[in-house]
């Protein structure tokens, strides 16, 4: 028997008494749990195998294999003897002196149904056909599964439910045996004839690489309104090995491998990823069975170095430092087509660009509309292909106005206290807090973008003050206030 056969044992008990006691209450159970834990409040039995001893009439004697055709061992098989409590499940019995318990009604049936079945192995019920229920291991065994009733008095029950700290419950133990674990049988010997031979030659090389195409591109492009990875043909030799899948690295990024063209020992073709760490000259290797090949480099063009200022509030009181996005990089081109703003709310551009630009500079005004939050700014070729530069990241932050505005006010409480009002721009959002002189006071929601009001629990000291405003995680410049 395999060595599921404890489990296989227990699956058809369950199964057997399950279709009898459902006969009677459609609605019976029989559970498997630990008497120690809580026993449903249903009707049916709960079956717990709570000893497992080896039997000593299969002890050192060698396994004679079954009737399916096995080979034997001169291993001796671990017989066991199963034991199992079965304590009766029911609802909390009326206090109607006329019923009885339900619960003594499904242990009556469960008891009658292991007397007039005995054997496992031969129980051919309308609702339980061991043929089909067992697995092929029990049923091909010499060995049958019996259920013997094990005469138990209260002292010895006592004991069983005294070890698992439970008190006691009316319960009857079964004796189950002959379950036999056998042995693992031995890998088969004598092959048949060999009539042809066929020997593949598959050398351990890294694999090789010749060609890039193309050498020198954009990673990615604009299909429309949708930002699209290009794709990359690597030609060379040692694409493929039995069983293995080759890993290719384009600036030490995994990339995916197409299937369309499907890939060959000497072509793959892979799609780019849109943003690369370094650059413009980035490696591209591929590795097979643990052995990378040398790298061939591939040119991104056009590349975008630098976008600058990297935050913004896009305040005119900063002048061009903070309203102009310059961007630096090569294979700009002099007339590109705009500058694209991935962020919050989705995708805007630029197609305005400053005077002088040229291949390895863009200068471009900020949009006044942009909300909060961070952008990946990208620079778009007027080509037939609209070419894309790998991201660069701008922040744009709340603008907070100098001066603040400062009153004094009156509280609830009759104390006077100061009043802030902020003005600026993009100060509306649903968790808006105030940073004053690094004391954070939290105001909630604020739905007006040009101004916040804020009235503080007190007189704030004559002096100079530093304020600052962050919106839903974004925090603006740091401007004084003097009282």
């Amino acid at each position: 028997m395999s060595y599921q056969a404890i489990n296989e044992v227990t699956r058809g008990l369950r199964r057997l008494l399950v279709s009898q006691l459902t006969a009677v209450s459609p609605t019976a159970v029989v559970t498997l749990l630990p008497p120690g834990n809580a026993l449903p409040d249903r009707l049916g039995v709960n079956l717990y195998l709570y000893r497992v001893m080896e039997s000593p009439f299969t002890r050192n004697r060698p396994w004679p294999g079954d009737r399916a055709p096995t080979f034997p061992s001169e291993q001796p098989a671990l017989g066991l003897q199963l034991s199992y409590l079965l304590t009766p499940l029911g609802t909390t019995p009326t206090t109607d002196a006329n019923t009885g318990d339900d619960a003594h009604t499904m242990l009556g049936l469960a008891m009658r149904t292991l007397l007039e079945h005995p054997i496992l192995n031969d129980i051919h019920l309308p609702n339980f056909e061991a043929d089909t229920v067992l697995p092929d291991f029990l049923l091909n065994s010499f060995e049958k599964i019996k259920m013997m009733l094990v005469p138990t008095n209260i002292e010895e029950l006592s004991k069983i439910w005294a070890t698992i700290n439970q008190p006691y419950r009316l319960s009857v133990a079964y004796e189950v045996s002959l379950v036999e674990i056998t042995p693992t049988p031995p890998p088969p010997v004598g092959g048949g004839i060999v009539l042809s031979t066929g020997v593949n030659v598959i050398t351990l090389d890294p694999p090789r690489l010749v060609a890039l195409s193309p050498a020198t591109g954009a990673l990615a492009r604009i299909a429309g309104t949708t930002l699209t990875a290009n794709t990359l043909r690597i030609d060379g030799f040692g694409f493929s090995f039995p069983g293995q899948t080759p890993i290719v690295r384009v600036a030490g990024e995994q990339v995916e491998i197409n299937t369309v063209p499907a890939p060959t020992d000497n072509s793959l073709t892979v799609t780019l990823p849109t943003d690369v760490d370094g650059g413009p000259q980035i490696d591209v290797t591929v590795r097979l069975n643990s052995r990378p090949s040398r790298s061939l480099v591939f040119n991104i063009s056009p590349w975008l170095s630098s976008a600058r200022p990297v935050r913004s509030a896009i305040d005119s009181k900063h002048g061009a430092a903070d309203l102009k996005l310059n961007l630096v990089g090569n294979g700009f081109t002099n007339t590109p087509l705009n500058v694209r703003f991935e962020g919050p709310g989705g995708t805007s551009s630029v197609s305005v660009f400053d005077a002088g630009n040229n291949d390895g500079k863009a200068t471009i005004t900020i949009p006044i509309g942009l909300a909060n939050g961070v952008y990946k700014v990208r620079l778009v070729l007027g080509d037939a292909a609209s070419s894309a530069t790998n991201s660069r990241e701008l922040e744009i932050i709340p603008c907070v106005d100098s001066p603040i505005v400062l009153a004094t006010t009156t509280a609830v409480s009759g104390k006077n206290v100061h009043r802030l009002t902020i003005n600026g721009a993009r100060l509306n959002g649903a968790d808006v807090r105030l940073n004053l002189d690094d004391q954070i006071v939290q105001t909630g929601v604020n739905a007006v973008p040009t101004q916040l009001n804020l009235t503080l629990g007190r007189l704030l000291l004559a002096g100079t003050h530093r304020v600052a405003v962050n919106v839903d995680g974004l925090t603006s410049r740091t401007v004084t206030l003097e009282v």
